[in-house]
């Protein structure tokens, strides 16, 4: 009984341990004064590496992108974001906001974006596949 700072620290330290082991299991735990959210870390590092090549083939295969839906791919790589607002990319790109809308769910619908809740409504982040499939759409458009 007089040793409540030492079990309130083996508290935190099991919850810590719990997130940890079912890391991929979880998108969002909070408990003992410690919070993490799993999904935005997975979007953050998915956006940072390189498409595999199992990807790569499966972009090959996808049907060509329109100019819209490659300038918003364009715009969610960008290097300084890794989820963006439809209203920043609607700005970006200059495609209304209600195409940029109707773009991202279709996008999404194909594997290309994900969707999650930001502080200002819904934010939008690109998949590997969407990567891979925009890097393929530049390649063809050189050749």
């Amino acid at each position: 009984m007089s040793l409540a700072a030492e079990m309130g620290l083996a508290i935190l330290a099991g919850a810590i341990g719990l997130a940890f082991a079912n890391i991929d299991k979880i998108s969002k735990f909070k408990g003992a004064g410690f919070e993490a959210e799993m999904n935005m870390m997975h979007t953050m590092l998915e956006n940072q590496t390189e498409p595999t090549p199992q990807q790569k083939a499966q972009a090959k295969a996808q049907p060509s992108l329109t100019h819209d839906e490659n300038c918003i791919l364009v715009c969610l790589q960008e290097q300084n974001y890794t989820w963006r607002y439809a209203n920043t990319i609607s700005a970006e790109t200059g495609i209304t906001k209600t195409q940029t809308g109707a773009y991202l769910h279709a996008l999404m619908a194909k594997g290309f974006t994900k969707n999650g809740e930001g502080t200002n409504g819904e934010i939008w982040s690109i998949t590997a596949l969407g990567k891979s499939t925009q890097q393929q759409f530049i390649q063809k458009k050189q050749a």
